[in-house]
């Protein structure tokens, strides 16, 4: 059997046609507010992350932390610990590269007491975003944003865990205005958004741009609207993509790389179900306990925050993959991270920890080497598992996955 090669070091990659060289780790924040409830959690984490390990690529959120808190913590807490750590000489601003993400409601980004109207309220028009765009560099403590996103698409757009479109708000998790007049396809919102991201360039506050939660036509229109406008092409875009979910190597892949658009993917440990540490009794289970009580991860503490990744299709799936993992002598959080890493559509992976020690895990996984043979492997499970944290037409059927019996419990469901 092929062996897993590990190297010294972490790789820096040029970020597609970006012009940046960020290392293939980048250190993903979501949770630095809710799941770590004190600020000195968040920089312990940077600390190893970027000055120990050499991680030069942080992202982060207007609309972050998630789950139970919202909004404004995280951005706040990653600039104090960068002010501080550039006074104490320890790095220069520099030498990190920052993405953030401006969401379209009404959410984190606005100064105390104000709040978008109405009528922006599912939109990016110019003067809300640069208004949310400064509200980050404040919290920040930055001059520029590196990569400034767009959180989600302003449309009736399949995401968050669904994968078929339909229009008018269906199998949407919020209830975007997407109503239009007679005659008028929508390509003016197009427009109006990347006149907005013009904007930022021009006044400086930003060098690049990308897009998440995106589908190939929302990129195609995005960078055929960025070329007509003589604005530059969104860099990259961040979807939710793992060993659970390989959509994006559909349709949006393909849009991304005609465009020259790279993947800045999240999710790559499907909200840590990838980690085997919700197989209560399993090694990992015991590991990941002994660091962090399981009763405190997501799953758990907080069922009905993305429960997609621990649904029971979710969980069969995951086991196949730790099995895996094991044959190869690599644990499965490290398969899961080196296995998208691996994937040509990717030009940088997004971690997401809630310790030092699962950062320490995270980026040790960015040393492997892996064997095409082990990459060829994860395609047959694929085959099997295709997708499971995926619905297509109902989401509660899933949930129950009543074809699959009750030996398979979801990650939420703690044992008796």
């Amino acid at each position: 059997m092929a062996q897993v090669v590990r190297r010294e070091t972490l790789k820096k990659v040029p970020f597609g046609n970006s012009g940046m060289m960020v290392t293939e780790a980048c250190l993903g924040t979501m949770t630095w507010g809710s799941f770590n409830a004190k600020e000195e959690e968040a920089a312990a984490q940077l600390d190893r992350a970027v000055l120990d390990h050499g991680v030069n690529f942080i992202d982060t959120a207007e609309l972050y932390p998630v789950a139970f808190n919202y909004g404004k913590t995280t951005e706040q807490w990653i600039g104090n610990w960068l002010t501080a750590r550039v006074k104490e000489g320890r790095i220069k601003r520099a030498d990190v590269i920052i993405a953030t993400k401006a969401n379209c409601a009404r959410i984190g980004g606005f100064p105390e007491g104000e709040e978008r109207p109405d009528d922006y309220c599912y939109s990016f028009e110019a003067d809300i975003l640069e208004q949310s765009c400064r509200a980050s560099l404040e919290r920040l403590q930055c001059d520029y944003i590196d990569l400034y996103q767009l959180h989600w698409p302003t449309r009736d757009v399949p995401v968050f865990g669904c994968a078929s479109f339909s229009p008018k708000g269906v199998n949407r998790p919020m209830p975007f205005k997407d109503e239009l007049p007679a005659g008028n396809p929508g390509y003016d919102m197009f427009e109006r958004q990347v006149t907005a991201v013009k904007q930022l360039f021009d006044a400086g506050l930003i060098k690049h741009w990308g897009l998440s939660n995106e589908n190939a036509f929302g990129i195609t229109m995005m960078c055929t609207t960025a070329d007509r406008l003589g604005c530059p092409r969104p860099v990259s875009c961040q979807n939710d993509f793992s060993l659970l979910n390989r959509t994006y190597e559909n349709d949006t892949w393909e849009a991304a790389y005609r465009f020259g658009i790279v993947g800045l993917p999240y999710g790559v440990l499907g909200g840590g179900v990838l980690t085997g540490k919700y197989f209560d009794g399993s090694k990992y289970a015991i590991e990941a306990n002994a660091d962090r009580p399981i009763a405190e991860s997501r799953h758990r503490s907080q069922p009905d925050f993305q429960p997609r990744y621990g649904m029971p299709a979710s969980m069969l799936a995951a086991e196949a993959y730790v099995k895996l993992a094991e044959r190869y002598a690599i644990s499965p959080t490290e398969l899961s991270l080196a296995w998208a890493n691996h994937r040509q559509c990717n030009g940088a992976i997004i971690t997401g920890t809630t310790t030092v020690k699962q950062v320490d895990e995270c980026i040790g996984a960015f040393r492997l080497e892996l064997p095409q043979e082990l990459m060829t492997a994860v395609d047959e499970l694929h085959e099997q598992f295709r997708d499971p944290s995926m619905f297509y037409h109902d989401k509660q059927v899933c949930m129950a996955s009543a074809w699959i019996g009750s030996s398979v419990r979801p990650a939420s469901q703690p044992p008796e």
